[in-house]
């Protein structure tokens, strides 16, 4: 009954929900609009207060893509990948394969949140190659769920942030 919830859902998700890139593209010009209406600022303003933004958040988002480069590249070492093979040897049911995922999310989350990222799916894809009566999309949630513990871990910019001497 839960497949056919699931799959109820993902079909009306599919068929009724928009690109992301639209909702992107509409957000957009509903700030240019309230921009324009609210602030008194011309549209040259608006458009170069826009495209300095751009500018300013590529670092991050580039240290972003880094970290997540880094963790699937750890994840992918033959250490680490055969460890993780064994791990998703190990279950036998679809409740002990979610359990399994969600404490390899949630370790290698709170080592790294871009290796948790990797370790989470990793685990799934080997669980779902394994067992084939699994329910691939309860692993990933799963997986998602040991994705939780990143703002506690060892990489965790809020808690690295508040550590810092002399911030508040």
């Amino acid at each position: 009954m839960l497949r056919q919830l699931a799959g109820l859902c993902v079909r009306y998700a599919e068929r009724y929900v928009p690109n992301p890139y639209l909702y992107a593209v509409i957000l957009t010009f509903s700030t240019v609009a309230g921009a324009l209406v609210w602030t008194g600022s011309d549209l040259t303003q608006i458009i170069d207060s826009w495209y300095q933004g751009i500018w300013s958040i590529l670092a991050f988002a580039l240290q972003m893509a880094l970290i997540l480069a880094t963790g699937v590249a750890l994840a992918e070492a033959p250490l680490i990948k055969s460890l993780l093979n064994k791990l998703g040897a190990l279950p036998s049911r679809q409740a002990g394969a979610a359990i399994t995922v969600f404490f390899a999310a949630a370790i290698g989350s709170w080592l790294n949140w871009g290796f948790g990222l990797v370790v989470g799916a990793l685990v799934a894809r080997e669980i779902a190659k394994r067992l084939r009566d699994v329910d691939f999309g309860f692993l990933i949630a799963a997986a998602y769920m040991g994705f939780m513990v990143w703002a506690s871990g060892l990489s965790s910019s809020i808690a690295l942030a508040t550590a810092t001497h002399g911030r508040h």
